[in-house]
């Protein structure tokens, strides 16, 4: 009987083999769900990976932007995406009441967000959580550092969803305005290191994107729209956390 690994390979080279396909979704996802659907792989947002032990992710070589390794709620507060969009977030343009914040924050370096504040990792190693340190801008104060991630929570799902990435670079063109990708060579990722990971965030190598906004219509008007906090890296990074690569073409 054929192993994951061996399936979702010749999965690979079966949807290598038919050249360029026409995108399944028209947006920066539209990559991922392509092959996801071209592979039998419904989709999901589970805790699991998308295939078997396999995490699934998918990149235009075009692309200079780093992938999603994950998104993950703060340990605490509960709620903490709302928490700070209020309390440091901005107005939508025409309105008095709702706010959004979409920042990316590094551990090596402050930010600088709405003229106000600086947001900033802190990999607390005796507490044993990274915490999202936040300043004022104009006297370099610490102001916040009450929401962080517990290490247990992090490693769980380093550990969880990404112990087996198998990573998928396609070429991209638009065909008579429709987008089309060819998926050109494949890696798997294995053993994945928590304490690589803090290593590489500490040199500023992962960065953690908040996006979270309001609805500003509907029944829905003035809860927040959270798209997820999520720790993304650059591909050529990605040796920096696992321990080994093999390489599809």
């Amino acid at each position: 009987m054929k192993s994951s690994k061996q399936r979702l390979i010749e999965i690979f080279y079966d949807i290598k083999q038919r050249g360029w396909v026409q995108s399944h979704r028209s947006n920066n996802t539209g990559i991922g769900k392509t092959f996801e659907d071209l592979a039998g792989i419904e989709e999901n947002n589970s805790e699991g990976p998308d295939f078997e032990e396999f995490e699934i992710k998918s990149h235009r070589l075009e692309a200079n932007s780093p992938i999603t390794l994950f998104t993950l709620a703060p340990t605490f507060p509960k709620s903490a995406n709302k928490y700070l969009k209020e309390k440091y977030g901005e107005l939508y343009e025409g309105s008095t009441v709702l706010k959004k914040l979409h920042t990316s924050i590094f551990a090596d370096r402050k930010n600088t967000y709405n003229g106000k504040y600086s947001f900033q990792l802190f990999n607390d190693v005796d507490n044993q959580v990274v915490r999202i340190m936040v300043y004022d801008i104009e006297t370099n104060m610490l102001i916040d550092d009450s929401v962080y991630y517990s290490y247990s929570k992090l490693e769980n799902k380093l550990n969880k969803k990404l112990k087996s990435l198998f990573y998928v670079n396609a070429d991209r063109r638009f065909n008579n305005g429709i987008e089309e990708f060819c998926y050109t060579n494949a890696m798997i990722y294995t053993e994945p290191s928590f304490e690589k990971f803090l290593r590489i965030l500490d040199d500023g190598r992962i960065q953690y994107d908040i996006r979270i906004g309001s609805y500003q219509s509907g029944r829905s008007f003035g809860k927040p729209h959270d798209h997820g906090s999520g720790f993304r890296i650059r591909e050529d990074y990605l040796l920096d956390i696992y321990s080994k690569r093999e390489t599809f073409v």
